[in-house]
């Protein structure tokens, strides 16, 4: 096989770094660049530095091409499951950016056209490609808690981008499943157990419905706009628990201003069974203190290596790892089924804030989810 060769449909923002990212890498090209948006495009074009793409306006312009072999899907979350099948049934490759979907039902419709047409999904669970996220698996693995019996996640920022369908919970699926799948996803891997059952509790502290929201947002390059009726809930805490009976809570806010500037960033926790903690800051430090020989480790990872130009942490080695399956045929680590698993969470807690109630994943898994 020659160079891979990619389109990219959506250049927002993730999909404007992914292009940029894969143009920088030999064994592939731009080949295609599908968004309605022009100046989404302008943007991407003055990125590149060795492809020349041809652009369009349609994805089904690309359906069909015999001189494409991926695709990389950037788009609103309720258009996932119409475009990600189109292209697996085209025998193309998908890597698509999380969550997976945002109901149940189009997530498995996704899985189900790729396991058909025997084409390599990869989700864009970008922390399983960082170098922290990693170092911290390893340390685990190398026995430094016991076994992880508590975890937890601060994560307290500002809101998401002023486009509308992120405050539409009917096409983004809410904000814990745009936003939290990734460290759902990242409670899983470092447990190791199966999630039994989530409560949640969260609501709308300053993003209101019947209000006009000034909606501003420090990374991304969208102005400022007024959201009006905004159906996702700005704030929540959610308590998993576990088949092993390891718990984990997330603590989410989308109302700070002008971001999260405190010194800890997004925060992720760990107690072992031997009394050690660990504690990642900011996508960039891990500290592992207590235990058995009273020990305090400072870990300054590597956070570089894996991403490009400032870009998400392991957000380069995510499309290193995407190129190596189509090669090989061998499974992503951000496989689909780790995306379904985060998405299962994500959507227990979606249903018990509404229900003001425990919701077992098994609910989901037996009845489905819109």
């Amino acid at each position: 096989m020659g160079k891979i060769r990619i389109g990219f449909i959506g250049v927002g923002d993730m999909g404007s770094h992914h292009c940029m990212g894969f143009d920088r890498l030999e064994d592939c090209e731009v080949r295609y660049i599908c968004d309605m948006n022009e100046a989404n495009v302008a943007r991407t074009l003055k990125e590149l530095r060795n492809s020349n793409p041809t652009i369009c306006s349609d994805y089904h312009e690309l359906l069909g091409k015999e001189d494409l072999d991926a695709v990389v899907i950037s788009v609103p979350n309720y258009m996932h499951r119409q475009i990600a099948v189109a292209f697996l049934e085209d025998g193309k490759h998908v890597f698509l950016e999380k969550p997976i979907a945002h109901t149940l039902e189009d997530c498995d419709a996704i899985i189900s056209a790729a396991e058909k047409h025997e084409r390599v999904l990869q989700i864009g669970l970008v922390y399983r490609y960082s170098n922290l996220y990693r170092r911290m698996a390893h340390e685990i693995g190398e026995n430094r808690l016991g076994e992880v019996k508590m975890m937890w996640c601060k994560e307290f920022r500002d809101s998401f981008p002023p486009a509308d369908w992120f405050y539409d919970k009917s096409k983004s699926g809410g904000s814990i499943v745009e936003k939290d799948c990734h460290h759902f996803d990242i409670f899983n891997w470092m447990i190791g157990a199966n999630p039994v059952r989530v409560f949640a509790s969260g609501g709308q502290h300053m993003i209101k419905q019947g209000q006009k929201n000034l909606i501003q947002n420090s990374y991304s390059h969208y102005p400022a706009k007024y959201i009006d009726n905004p159906t996702i809930v700005d704030h929540a805490f959610i308590t998993i628990d576990y088949d092993n009976g390891s718990k984990a809570n997330l603590g989410l806010c989308l109302y700070l201003k002008p971001r999260n500037l405190s010194d800890d960033g997004l925060e992720f926790g760990l107690i072992g069974s031997n009394g050690a903690q660990m504690l990642a800051r900011n996508d960039k430090t891990i500290d592992i203190t207590g235990g058995v020989d009273y020990s305090r480790d400072h870990l300054e990872v590597d956070v570089t290596s894996d991403s490009i130009e400032g870009g998400h942490t392991g957000g380069q080695a995510q499309r290193i790892d995407f190129l190596e399956c189509i090669r090989t045929g061998k499974q992503p680590f951000a496989s689909a089924q780790v995306g379904r698993n985060a998405l299962l969470i994500a959507l227990a807690a979606e249903k018990s804030i509404v229900e003001e109630r425990y919701v077992y994943v098994q609910e989901l898994q037996d009845h489905g989810v819109v």
